[in-house]
């Protein structure tokens, strides 16, 4: 069955009306069945499961199972599957969801028509929800008979008509409400939710500012489809870091694999690729650098141990931007600091004095090294001195400023790598400190 083939049965299904729609169901093989369905728009494929009967609907949810299924679908572009898998309705997701598997359900979850990496694929059933007019009494007793864990009945979500998402409860506050209040007057988080269509990125960071233990997620129309667990979030999170942390380290995943780079199991062409594009890019960059220091060929053959300290004082300035850079981007993955003014200002405020202090001391324990291991003169003791304070205050501002410029151009702040960083202050840490050495050795060049 080809796409056009998909795209003419959706036209045609469309034009019938429900009862048709469900005879023509009962009529075909349930593997077939199950792709017809999935091809109905959102309210005649809620029209259609509500005239089915429980057994059927059993029958055609399990039939999303099938590998044949699977394998039609997936070989569709994902703009194909766009255009002909429609959202599904919040009663069939919720059925779905229990009918299957934790394993079953991590392969059939692009089929609820959620995008990949959205937060809808992390959604899972284990939750207790119940209608906005259930006395507090009986919601207890709900949760009493409920074969859900402990860390499943946390908070009893609130519904409204056809599934709208209304709120919570905290157990807590069940405990101790009268017996006759609805659970809508209980309810509170009406804005804690977050859409099945948001990077899963972002339901991560709902749960580091909210600290919630589940986070409902809803659909465009505000119907809850389901929940994310904290502790999937959170593994989520540690799966970011670790991509993080080898972007930061200068290793780039190539397409058409463009997975991150794994030192164990990746095939090593791949680890050599991943790893030499940045080296390349960097070596060019490099170039810059060290044709600016070849032409300063003349202050160098007057001052010639000025060329001792070119390496200490470029390294200083790569290792403070890197360590400032690591901080930063710890705080926007643990959610203390976004991309706003507000934020780069304070944390601004707080690092310029560290940054100014470490200058100074790096300056003098490096002036002092100079004295006793070189025995300069004041003159280019002073161009070394200030030239490590400047970079060292220059490498801890690039540090914060590049992480809040990729945030808020929507790039991942690790992508601005520790060795780029780095060829940046190599670059910045030759011009301070051929810029001090003609201010205070120009002298020597007339």
């Amino acid at each position: 069955m080809t796409q056009k083939n998909l795209a003419q049965a959706k036209a045609l299904l469309a034009s019938w009306p429900v009862g048709e729609v469900v005879e023509a169901l009962r009529a075909l093989e349930a593997p077939a069945r199950a792709v017809a369905f999935r091809l109905l728009d959102k309210e005649k494929a809620l029209g259609v499961f509500e005239e089915l009967d429980r057994p059927e609907q059993t029958e055609l949810l399990k039939a999303m199972e099938d590998p044949e299924i699977l394998n039609l679908l997936l070989a569709l572009d994902p703009e194909e599957q766009t255009e002909l898998l429609e959202e599904l309705p919040a009663k069939v997701v919720k059925r779905l969801l229990a009918e299957m598997s934790p394993e079953a359900r991590e392969q059939v979850n692009f089929l609820l028509g959620f995008p990949e990496g959205s937060a809808g694929r992390l959604m899972d059933p284990h939750y207790l929800a119940l209608p906005e007019e259930t006395p507090a009494g009986e919601a207890l007793g709900r949760v009493q008979a409920s074969a859900l864990e402990p860390d499943d009945l946390e908070v009893i979500f609130v519904l409204g008509p056809g599934r709208l998402y209304r709120g919570y409860v905290s157990l807590a506050r069940l405990l101790k409400a009268p017996s006759h209040t609805p659970l809508g007057q209980l309810a509170e988080g009406q804005e804690l939710w977050i859409s099945a269509y948001a990077p899963e990125a972002e339901a991560a960071e709902v749960f580091l500012s909210e600290r919630q233990g589940l986070l409902p997620v809803v659909d465009r129309e505000g119907r809850m489809l389901g929940v994310i667990h904290a502790g999937r979030a959170f593994a989520l999170l540690q799966e970011q870091e670790a991509r993080r942390v080898v972007r930061f380290g200068g290793s780039l995943a190539l397409p058409p694999r463009g997975s991150d780079l794994d030192l164990v199991k990746d095939p090593l062409p791949k680890l050599f690729w991943g790893r030499l594009v940045w080296l390349a890019l960097l070596t060019v960059f490099g170039v810059f650098t060290s044709t600016f220091v070849a032409g300063q060929e003349e202050i160098l053959s007057s001052a010639i141990v000025l060329a001792a300290f070119i390496a200490p004082i470029i390294d200083m300035g790569g290792n403070t931007g890197s360590q400032t850079a690591t901080l930063v981007i710890r705080s926007m993955a643990l959610g203390q600091v976004r991309p706003r003014l507000g934020d780069f200002l304070l944390v601004l405020g707080r690092d310029i004095p560290v940054a100014l202090a470490l200058g100074v001391v790096i300056a003098l324990l490096e002036a002092l090294l100079a004295f006793f291991s070189k025995g300069v003169g004041t003159e280019i003791l002073l161009v070394v001195g200030l030239s490590m304070l400047t970079t060292t205050a220059l490498g801890s501002l690039v540090g914060i400023f590049l992480p809040f410029l990729a945030k808020r151009l929507g790039a991942d702040p690790a992508t601005l790598s520790a060795p780029v960083i780095t060829s940046v202050m190599d670059l910045l840490g030759v011009m301070v400190y051929f810029g001090y050495a003609y201010a205070f050795l120009g002298d020597l060049l007339r």
